[in-house]
């Protein structure tokens, strides 16, 4: 069945088989006795094709295995191999049949026919009445059974047991050792052990001393080897990968949703950061809402057209026009007539609104003082929206009161446009003022800045403007700064989540190219799995920002995240997550069979 030809194998400068040649019997239990360390194991792994690394040659019924590469050897012992561990490696969280099952998806047969085979097989092995119990709640007496069920589901010529008992009381060892026993009428049983007491059931003992293989007892079994049958060789059977992703995956939800939620959270975080930005932009709408005439500037002087000339030709400035006093202006509301004796310009930008806002361009609207509001109604505030007949001259006009401003004294401000047409009917008089406004609010500093490194003095609201965009700028910081602890802490979670999954994993890995799944199946479930997750991530990051978006309207709270922010976000978290799982399961993926079935 086995032949071993000079076979030898090292770890470095340590010589662990040396130089040995060695015929198994064709059927029969063959024990491999020995302490930890003697090289039995070592041995297991060449036989099973887990190390390639050693010089000389196998061969398996008639087939050198020493020859083949890793798809070859996969499927060798998809199709002629099965194992038994002392550990098991049964998957939790599954039943009995899916643990059985799971060596069937690589043969051709229906699903039908590897149900009703498994079932067959578990009555044999006394256990049939557990089929639907998950692994976790079987003894280990009863989980040898299901990994001995699960080793003899395709019938293989041989089967490798490492240790089965050692984690078994006595008593549970002998009758597992008895089943194993029945077993080898049938196929070649290669078992490896340090207890003396199991080799009471073999049929053949060799042990490893000094690198040699020592024969303590020989069977009568016919050692020529099965040339004509030769290696099984069954057609190769594509693996639903998704299928056994998702399977994977449901096991494993627990994790997976606080992995989700971890990475979420950070990046939820992170991106209401950025829309801090877009509290920002609100706020400054709000802010011109209440304060229209913040982009306005003053300029007091008498000008020969130079500081005129000189803002015309900075394209930040708009809307300048010279200001004049104005004398004998009538203001009627509800009936109710007074006289302003002279209107002298002032700035507006730095005056604070009692009620209402200043007056918008392009809008017949006037704002007035308190004083002068109280000559028209005890309760200021109920003239606001109200209409007032304004005269001057031969100018008269009819206006909508938008606000009442705090100045101690009877004065109005009126629409920009409205009141260069009023200084058209004046002529011969000297500017008192000039009037421009900035047009966008992230210039309003730099102009005021740049006026008075020329000298000119401007009335503007630049202070306020100023510190309302430090004060946002530093909470902009602040939060970013958080946000992105808390978006590391979360990537931290879920990096450490998922190299806790995978290190748990290792087993199953090992186990399933123990059954035969190629390396490139294996990544693609693991892939698969990645895939699911990073959806999941995604899902919940959707949910988080709908949430955040909701909990808006439930607080009033300015936080605005954007469509592409929302998108944006999405993007990062399957991105993220993604990456990150594919890169903690890439030591996975290429740990070596048998040392992962140790891990």
């Amino acid at each position: 069945m086995i032949k071993l030809k000079n076979l030898a194998k090292k770890y470095g400068d340590t010589v662990i088989l040396d130089d040995i040649s060695y015929n198994f019997p064709q059927k029969g239990l063959a024990c491999i006795l020995g302490a930890s360390g003697c090289g039995k194991s070592t041995l297991l792994n060449l036989l099973a094709g887990f190390d390639t690394d050693y010089s000389g040659e196998i061969n398996v019924c008639g087939s050198s295995i020493s020859d083949m590469n890793a798809s070859k050897l996969c499927d060798y012992r998809r199709d002629n191999v099965g194992f038994v561990f002392q550990n098991y490696h049964l998957l939790s969280g599954y039943t009995v049949l899916d643990n059985i099952l799971l060596a069937c998806e690589l043969n051709s047969d229906r699903l039908e026919i590897n149900i009703s085979k498994a079932k067959v097989i578990l009555d044999k092995v006394g256990i049939l009445e557990k089929e639907n119990e998950k692994i976790e709640n079987l003894s280990g007496g009863q989980k040898q059974r299901v990994a001995i069920a699960r080793a003899l589901i395709n019938n293989p010529k041989i089967i490798f047991a490492d240790e089965p008992t050692g984690a078994l009381d006595r008593d549970t060892s002998s009758e597992i050792m008895k089943l194993i026993n029945k077993i080898a009428d049938e196929r070649l049983v290669v078992l490896i052990t340090h207890d003396k007491k199991i080799c009471d059931f073999a049929d053949e003992i060799i042990t490893i001393e000094s690198g040699k293989i020592k024969v303590l007892q020989t069977s009568s079994s016919d050692k020529v080897m099965e040339e004509k049958n030769g290696l099984n060789a069954k057609a190769a059977v594509k693996v639903s990968v998704m299928s056994r992703a998702m399977k994977n995956f449901k096991v494993h939800l627990k994790r997976y949703i606080a992995v989700s939620l971890a990475i979420s959270i950070g990046i939820c975080a992170f991106i209401l950061s950025l829309s801090s930005g877009n509290i920002m932009k609100k706020s400054i709408l709000d802010f011109k809402e209440k304060n229209t005439a913040f982009n306005n500037g003053y300029i007091k002087c008498s000008d020969d057209t130079t500081i005129f000339n000189f803002l015309a030709k900075d394209e930040r400035i708009e809307n300048i026009y010279y200001q004049y006093p104005l004398k004998n202006i009538t203001l009627i509301l509800d009936g109710k007539s007074e006289a302003v004796t002279e209107k002298i310009p002032t700035p507006k930008a730095n005056e604070s609104m009692s009620y209402g806002t200043m007056p918008r361009r392009g809008l017949t609207e006037i704002a007035i003082t308190p004083s002068l509001a109280k000559k028209f109604a005890s309760n200021i505030n109920t003239i606001i929206g109200k209409k007032i007949l304004f005269k001057f001259n031969n100018f008269s006009e009819t206006f909508t009161i938008s606000g009442i401003y705090n100045a101690g004294y009877d004065d109005f401000f009126i629409s920009s446009d409205i009141e260069q047409k009023l200084y058209k009917n004046i002529g011969g008089q000297k500017s008192y003022s000039i009037s421009y406004d900035v047009k966008e609010f992230e210039h309003i500093v730099a102009v005021s800045n740049m006026l008075e490194l020329k000298g000119i003095t401007s009335k503007n609201a630049s202070k306020d403007v100023s510190a309302l965009q430090d004060t946002f700028n530093s909470l902009n910081r602040l939060f970013l700064v958080l946000s992105v602890l808390i978006f590391a802490v979360g990537l931290f979670i879920s990096t450490i989540l998922l190299v806790k999954l995978q290190n748990s994993r290792y087993r199953e890995v090992g186990l399933l190219s123990a059954l035969g799944f190629s390396k490139e199946v294996i990544q693609k479930i693991i892939l698969g799995e990645n895939l699911l997750l990073s959806c999941m991530a995604t899902a919940t990051n959707v949910v988080l920002i709908t949430l955040a978006y909701l909990a808006r309207w439930v607080v009033d709270s300015s936080v605005v995240i954007t469509f592409v922010q929302a998108i944006g976000s999405m993007i990062a978290t399957f991105a993220i997550i993604l990456f990150v799982s594919i890169v903690v399961s890439y030591k996975l993926i290429n740990t070596e069979p048998a040392t992962a079935l140790r891990k």
